[in-house]
């Protein structure tokens, strides 16, 4: 941190400072790598860890709130550094969009599909493994979604976002039930 007796107001210095070019460009390449990876490490731990927003999403927000606090915050940091890196942020966003949209074997790597969890009132366990889910998760996101008995589901959907969607019979005979206190007698 600067002391107050020490600074002078310089415009130059307060955009460029003493950087030479090739810091941009090695901010062009950590960029790229950093948000790559991220992007991957955040569909690896599923769609809990996100919710509602997509990996991308979290990433932008992260990367940008600790870009723009960083200038904010530090005098000794020009601000074109930060502009740079927040500008390689929005274009590596776009790209991502973009090439998710126009290949889908891309889309299938970084977007999280959408799985059948329970088909006829019964859980389909094959596919918890797939996004690493398990019996309770489901039975907590059925009571979430207003559900009491297993029997009511005629289909329910993990979503991208993580959340749970549900499709009830008209009719539904009332049997096994997923209240907590009626899970832990069957067990």
């Amino acid at each position: 941190m600067i002391e107050g007796n020490e600074y002078s107001f310089d415009l130059f210095q307060i955009f460029f400072g003493d950087f030479n070019l090739t810091v941009y460009l090695e901010i062009l390449i950590r960029v790229i790598i950093i948000m790559a990876y991220t992007i991957l490490i955040i569909r690896w731990i599923g769609k809990r860890a996100v919710g509602g927003l997509g990996s991308a999403d979290i990433l932008l927000i992260i990367a940008m709130g600790s870009a723009v606090g960083d200038a904010m915050l530090y005098p000794t940091i020009p601000l074109l550094i930060p502009i740079s890196v927040i500008s390689l942020i929005a274009i590596f966003q776009k790209i991502y969009v973009y090439i998710g949209i126009k290949h889908e074997s891309v889309r299938k790597i970084t977007h999280p599909t959408v799985l059948k969890l329970v088909e006829n009132g019964k859980l389909l366990k094959q596919n918890f493994t797939i996004d690493e889910i398990d019996e309770n998760e489901v039975y907590m996101l059925l009571r979430e979604a207003g559900i009491q008995y297993l029997s009511e589901v005629e289909h329910a959907y993990y979503e991208q976002s993580g959340q749970l969607s549900v499709f009830k019979y008209e009719n539904p005979i009332f049997k096994n039930s997923i209240l907590p206190e009626n899970l832990k007698h069957e067990k």
